[in-house]
């Protein structure tokens, strides 16, 4: 016996999990994702709630997961600007990025693309590189 489609056709958009990664999925793409399971499952062999309750669950620890992780990049980017605020008006030395060292007074902290860096005697030094410090 065949047994044919009951609903019209529906589109969906498909993206290579390479591109986003799990940590793309917000909870509307997870939602549709279930939604689209819910619509195409097989009618004798229903979904339980089970299941559904399960694949919840996985949609709120995703959520949670990428919150902490948020807050936890927060964190460490507002670490390392205090850190590298620390160094202004004191002598550092360090490896610039051509690997020359680099020594002198440093007179500002900035942070560029979630890093922190030092202006010493006018070059930047990323706060990494640093392998000294000293007073003025």
């Amino acid at each position: 016996m065949e047994v044919n489609g009951t609903s019209g056709s529906s589109s969906v958009d498909f993206v290579a999990r390479d591109q986003i990664g799990v940590a793309g999925m917000t909870s509307d793409d997870f939602l549709k994702l279930l939604i689209t399971e819910l619509q195409n499952q097989d009618p004798s062999e229903p979904m339980g709630n089970e299941q559904i309750l399960s694949q919840l669950s996985m949609m709120r620890n995703l959520e949670s997961d990428l919150e902490l992780g948020d807050a936890l990049k927060a964190i460490t980017v507002n670490q390392q600007l205090t850190t590298a605020a620390a160094y202004i008006g004191r002598n550092v030395t360090g490896t610039d990025a051509g690997g020359n060292e680099i020594s002198g007074h440093v007179q500002r902290a900035y942070m560029r693309e979630g890093t922190a860096y030092l202006e010493v005697d006018g070059i930047q030094l990323n706060l990494s590189d640093v392998s000294s410090i000293s007073e003025a």
